[in-house]
């Protein structure tokens, strides 16, 4: 259940930020976007229903020895997880009559007003955090940071690409979209960095359970992400002017890329956190994927390495390749559904190459 609700988390806020980054700025900088009313209405619903998964989760563990609502009225009341929730669910309910009494679409001070609720949100949500229970102030900004990164990338590429149609506009929006993405990326990249020295300080260890797999996965597939920001930076901007090119099927590709990350990160949550694999090993046994790939038996004081191997180089080269197979296609404007399964390929290859490069 926190796997699908993190996911849907994920997804509905970024549809919630993106729309209003768009709605923030002036026509003249973005395509005509058609969001419905309801639809954002529905989003922003979501945002505290899926966020009380977690508290859920936590009542639903703890409760088995002292009786669910007992203990779900605790955590409510007197944890910092209760109490964050009651403040996403605040601000929520003063978005949601924000929207709902208003045309938020044509008034530019309320969609910044609703953005700027939003950055408190996911503040808000960075101290519910797994992060934050380690390190109260860090861990929030590090959280908050990555979450508000990925989610206003995402949302804003998510919400042109499918809910806009005008493409007159589009070398405006690219203008300050590729800088903006490029911060996004960065901030990505360093809020995860930060995030990783609190919950998983033993990165390669980490690969012998399923958290740190899942963690790998998640980055071989940021890999094939930024390979597609790339071609949306540079080959699509160029090809604008060619009324019979579709920019933005090749924009939802690489969407869909981001949605598979936020579905790995749900995975994520029901995991138990490596802060120290040689314990979190004590109690649990290590991924099936790992001992699937790498010899040997794994041991509570086991510690994962890596060498280059004429296999792992075989699935690099073969990764590398799948990608520039998949720049061709996109050239020849082939279904978007073949470049798609390329994506994925070249994503397993990478993961293979650093799994027949591991080893203990």
């Amino acid at each position: 259940m926190l796997f699908v609700a993190k996911a849907v988390l994920y997804l509905v806020f970024s549809l919630f930020i993106g729309t209003f980054i768009l709605y923030s700025l002036s026509d003249k900088r973005r395509p005509s976007i058609h969001v419905s009313k309801k639809g954002l209405l529905l989003w922003i619903a979501l945002i505290p229903v899926t966020a009380f998964s977690q508290v859920l989760e936590l009542a639903l563990s703890l409760g088995k020895d002292f009786g669910f609502w007992p203990t779900l009225n605790d955590i409510l009341f007197t944890f910092d997880i209760g109490k964050g929730w009651f403040f996403i669910l605040a601000l929520s309910l003063l978005l949601f009559v924000m929207v709902y009494f208003n045309d938020v679409s044509k008034d530019r001070f309320l969609s910044r007003l609703s953005l700027g609720i939003g950055v408190v949100l996911t503040i808000a949500i960075g101290y519910t955090s797994h992060a934050a229970s380690l390190n109260q102030w860090g861990g929030l900004f590090a959280h908050a940071l990555h979450f508000l990164s990925v989610t206003g990338w995402t949302g804003t590429l998510l919400i042109v690409s499918w809910f806009s149609k005008d493409r007159e506009k589009l070398p405006a929006f690219f203008k300050w979209f590729t800088p903006f993405a490029f911060i996004c990326l960065l901030a990505t990249i360093g809020g995860g960095i930060w995030l990783m020295g609190y919950i998983v300080p033993e990165y390669f260890n980490s690969w012998m359970i399923n958290y740190g797999q899942a963690l790998l996965i998640k980055h071989v597939l940021l890999i094939v992400v930024v390979f597609y920001a790339g071609i949306n930076t540079i080959w699509v901007r160029k090809n604008l002017a060619d009324t019979s090119f579709v920019p933005y099927k090749w924009m939802r590709l690489e969407g869909m890329i981001l949605l598979i990350i936020f579905a790995v990160t749900g995975f994520m949550t029901q995991q138990e956190p490596p802060h120290d694999v040689s314990q979190t090993l004590a109690f649990q046994k290590p991924s099936k994927l790992f001992t699937a790939f790498v010899d040997g038996k794994v041991k509570i004081n086991s510690t994962v390495e890596i060498a280059p191997t004429l296999i792992g180089a075989g699935f690099l080269v073969a990764g590398l390749l799948l990608l520039a197979v998949s720049y061709f296609t996109i050239r020849l404007n082939v279904s978007m559904l073949v470049v798609f399964l390329l994506s994925l390929g070249a994503a397993l290859s990478f993961y293979l190459a650093v799994m027949f490069s591991a080893f203990i």
